[in-house]
């Protein structure tokens, strides 16, 4: 298996953008919801960028464990490393899912709070 390395760059530098505003945003919740007197909520999309930077070490874990073990396996030895690539890349996108519903819990909760 060959690991195309500017994608996995490119990768790279959009997991850590997209995990930057996640905190900048969590931050400026927490401004904004001292205004309205309520408080906690700020941490969830900061525990959602944390959750981001979980799957991005996962993922660089995955492509450059396994890229190399695919690509020097024997047949034989194909099967469970293949079935453990499977297994990491769950890990992966359950991080990335709850990164996502994490900050999605936080902005309708917000967002209910600011609407009445």
């Amino acid at each position: 298996m060959k690991v195309d390395i500017p994608f996995e760059i490119l990768f790279a530098i959009g997991i850590l953008i997209f995990t930057l505003s996640l905190y900048i945003y969590g931050l400026i919740i927490k401004r904004l919801l001292s205004l309205i007197e309520k408080k906690g909520v700020w941490v969830l999309p900061i525990i959602g960028s944390v959750f981001l930077v979980l799957s991005a070490i996962i993922h660089f874990y995955r492509v450059l464990y396994f890229g190399r073990s695919l690509s020097i396996a024997d047949p034989a030895d194909l099967f469970p490393l293949i079935k453990g690539m499977l297994r990491t890349n769950s890990f992966e996108a359950f991080s990335i899912l709850w990164a996502g519903l994490l900050t999605l819990i936080g902005i309708t909760i917000y967002y209910r709070w600011i609407s009445r």
